[in-house]
């Protein structure tokens, strides 16, 4: 399912965008190499109001890696319209080299406003050779994170967790014990009844909008798929549906109410709230893996150094 290198389009940057590439370029001294989309348009669940997020790689004069205070790693520019995330080429290669998922993604991205042969080329030997399990943990405690936070209603006593809260009357909370697993369903026994007017409790963030479920079911699918298939989801998520919808990799009503999240996430309708629409555990994931089946394959560092001698000696 991972996308061939081909898999992509080459676009001119909006306005903004070399605004910012030119900003950086002048401000830092450098020189941008690359530029890909990173966000809502790379995976495919833009709506016209979208804004852009992008990630960019420049390099320095080699003079700024060997004096003092020199060395960029990395800069972050934030405008009305553009967000951009650049990394010095030899902070991307540090980062790559351990498997970091934005660094991945980045590689993988579809959408790409600048271009150079070295990063390609690199793109081809070794965006399949990532370690699985690094992958797995990131997106599985994202989707954890974030469904905890804002999918799951909660009681809170002295600001801490109390119970779950599963239901509700006029009068009372219907409440399960809080165990801590996140984006599994709460437990089926065990219920417990609170008036609403007992003030020892407060009732904690719940904010199930569109778009915070969307990208943590994102995140939960792409872990289940990583871990299954050690490849590489497409970032596409419309397209990665299709492609699980073609594999029988989903049951259909995971694959159904993750279409309605991205039909209203395109329609600008991500502030939205959809609650209850995943809390029935059906993206549950094991908060560990094992290493001997998962900790496999790695970039190989001697590969990433030669992408950044060619970057050095590039025009």
């Amino acid at each position: 399912m991972s996308p061939a290198p081909t898999d992509h389009r080459v676009v001119a940057p909006p306005s903004a965008l070399a605004d910012a590439i030119a900003a950086l370029e002048a401000d830092h001294d450098c020189t941008v190499v690359a530029a890909r989309d990173v966000g809502s348009r790379a995976w495919g669940l833009s709506h016209p109001g979208s804004d852009y997020d992008v990630t960019v790689l420049f390099r320095q004069p080699l003079v700024h890696y060997a004096t003092l205070g020199e060395y960029v790693p990395t800069v972050h520019y934030d405008t009305a319209d553009v967000e951009v995330t650049a990394w010095n080429v030899r902070r991307f290669g540090e980062l790559l080299v351990d498997s970091n998922p934005a660094t991945l993604e980045f590689l993988h991205s579809p959408l790409r406003y600048r271009t150079c042969d070295p990063l390609a080329a690199l793109e081809t030997d070794v965006g399949s050779e990532f370690e699985p399990i690094r992958l797995y943990h990131h997106y599985r405690s994202f989707a954890d994170r974030q469904f905890r936070k804002y999918c799951q209603r909660r009681l809170l006593r002295d600001g801490e967790p109390a119970y779950l809260v599963v239901g509700e009357t006029d009068e009372e909370w219907v409440c399960a014990p809080d165990d801590g697993e996140g984006l599994a369903a709460p437990p089926s026994r065990g219920r417990t009844r609170i008036p609403k007017d007992d003030d020892r409790y407060e009732l904690g963030e719940w904010d199930p909008t569109v778009d915070r479920t969307t990208y943590l079911v994102r995140a939960a699918l792409y872990a289940r798929f990583v871990r299954d298939t050690h490849e590489f989801p497409t970032l596409d998520f419309p397209a990665f549906l299709d492609e699980c919808d073609s594999t029988d990799r989903l049951d259909d009503d995971v694959l159904d109410r993750a279409r309605l999240l991205v039909e209203r996430k395109r329609a600008g309708r991500g502030d939205e709230s959809v609650p209850d629409l995943f809390t029935d555990g059906s993206l549950a994931l094991p908060a560990e893996i094992p290493p001997a089946e998962h900790a496999v394959r790695g970039i190989d560092a001697g590969r990433v150094n030669e992408f950044l001698e060619a970057v050095f000696e590039a025009d």
